[in-house]
């Protein structure tokens, strides 16, 4: 590959840090994003909005976090420290903000011509680039389902995303839709300034604790390689692994029957109507989660009242449901997702679009677009070191260091995943993209490539038994740097 100028898609946690390692590697890099500041979902997050994981967990292996920051810092904190990094490495200055990406349209060579549009002045313009990396991950497009009658509502319809005060629902009756992490935390929320809240969901999910049962953090349970070992299996397990599913069955279900015990006891989750229809170790798999500590409690006192059911339709003062029960609403608001956006994608790309996503070789290339790649498409419990990762595969594809298998062996390797994935995930629209705790099979297998030792501990009690961060990972960049 004859390489040297990169176009990037998205300045989120992927833009930037795939930005950041391009350049150091040599390219010329610039950023396209829509929005007039960095930060990508960051940028448009609800009321409250912060961190659900541990900073440690979601800090760039290259730049920690600074130390004055809680364990779970708030929107606004992860927003400067993105733009920290921005300006720290030199990238800041490589951002065309307000700028709408309308198409990629492939030309001799493997090259792009990326059109884009300034959203201030309405002008139109092209550049043209050697490659080009998508970085605009799963969360582009707010998504609100369909519900018939919506027309007729005389009240509020939002987006989780549009809920930024409290003052949209002051002295309001309010109605949450859907049970995942920022549903719950704005249900919790509105308790502070509606006069009456209720949480309407479908199918619950099983919380992750920050410490289970109070006391151990549950990364030391749940983000090891013994731990991971008890997960369904990998598309390509360890022969350990296979091993102890084959021989010991009833120990690893044992394990996950033991897990969702202490689950239920911990929230009380038989009083509050949300154990979850399916078992825990495919649960993690659905949309896991880490709770504030009092919103179970809320759900069981009746401050958050719950109605576990679908929604048939609108009407003008509320909602009826699948129950029956007509809900009084003056505010719904849908805490329901996103939708990754691939309106500008070839139509190559938009030809292999499922129900549950696109599947990539690596969670990286297209078989049939060789030229373009995608960085944050890949979902795991360490984003940030996921991100960090594939890029510095893509640098080794982009120097040469590494080479592409044939079309016909990415394509049989896609299709191997789809067969794992679908064989135990939910089928969920992002299905495609979900590692979750996998992720160190796969961060493995992506060092495997590149022929680096994925194990990074010092000793071999660790290596099984601690938690793997991005801290571990931090003295890769140096290697990179002085064999590219």
């Amino acid at each position: 590959m004859n390489i040297k100028t990169i176009g990037i898609i998205g300045s989120g946690v992927a833009g930037l840090t795939t930005a950041k390692v391009l350049q150091n590697a040599g390219f010329t890099c610039e950023i396209f994003e829509k929005s007039q500041k960095l930060g990508g979902v960051w940028t448009v997050g609800y009321h409250n909005f912060g961190l659900q994981e541990p900073s440690k967990l979601y800090e760039f292996p290259d730049y920690p976090m600074p130390e004055s920051y809680p364990q779970l810092p708030s929107g606004q904190q992860i927003r400067s420290y993105l733009e920290d990094y921005a300006h720290h490495f030199q990238i800041f200055d490589k951002i065309h903000f307000n700028s709408i990406v309308n198409e990629l349209e492939p030309i001799s060579d493997n090259r792009w011509i990326l059109h884009y549009t300034n959203r201030e002045t309405g002008e139109t313009t092209q550049k043209q680039f050697d490659f080009i990396v998508v970085s605009t991950g799963l969360y582009s497009n707010p998504y609100i389902p369909h519900v018939p009658n919506r027309e007729v509502f005389s009240g509020k319809v939002l987006h989780s995303s549009e809920y930024k005060s409290p003052d949209l629902i002051k002295n309001r009756k309010v109605t949450v839709v859907g049970f995942g992490k920022s549903a719950l935390d704005i249900a919790t929320d509105a308790t502070q300034s509606a006069t009456d809240v209720t949480l309407v969901f479908k199918n619950a999910y099983w919380p992750v604790p920050l410490r289970i049962l109070g006391l151990i953090d549950f990364r030391v349970i749940f983000l090891n390689r013994l731990v991971g070992g008890f997960l369904p299996l990998y598309q390509r397990p360890y022969k350990w692994e296979e091993n102890l599913h084959k021989y010991f069955p009833w120990l690893v279900w044992g394990f996950w029957r033991f897990v969702e015990i202490i689950l239920r006891l911990q929230y009380r989750m038989k009083e509050s109507n949300t154990i979850p229809s399916h078992p825990a170790e495919k649960g993690v798999f659905a949309q896991g989660f880490i709770p504030q500590d009092e919103t179970y409690k809320m759900m069981r006192q009746g401050a958050i009242k719950v109605q576990r059911t679908s929604i048939e339709q609108f009407t003008p003062d509320g909602l009826v449901l699948g129950n029956g029960v007509h809900l009084d609403s003056d505010v719904v608001i849908f805490a329901t997702g996103w939708k990754p956006n691939n309106s500008f994608l070839p139509k190559a790309f938009q030809s292999t679009v499922e129900d549950d996503g696109v599947y990539l070789y690596r969670h990286i290339i297209h078989p049939d677009l060789s030229s373009l790649a995608f960085i944050g498409w890949a979902s795991t419990f360490s984003n940030s070191l996921t991100t960090y990762l594939e890029v510095i595969w893509l640098t080794h594809l982009l120097k040469g260091k590494i080479k592409l298998p044939e079309r016909e062996t990415m394509l049989q390797e896609i299709s191997q995943m789809k067969r794992w994935k679908r064989g135990f995930i939910p089928p969920i629209s992002g299905r495609s993209s979900l590692l979750q705790a996998h992720m160190w099979h796969y961060h493995d297998e992506l060092l495997h490539d590149l022929s680096i030792n994925p194990y990074r501990k010092h000793n071999i009690i660790a290596e099984w038994l601690q938690d793997y961060r991005p801290t571990d990972y931090r003295d890769i960049d140096e290697a990179i740097a002085s064999s590219i």
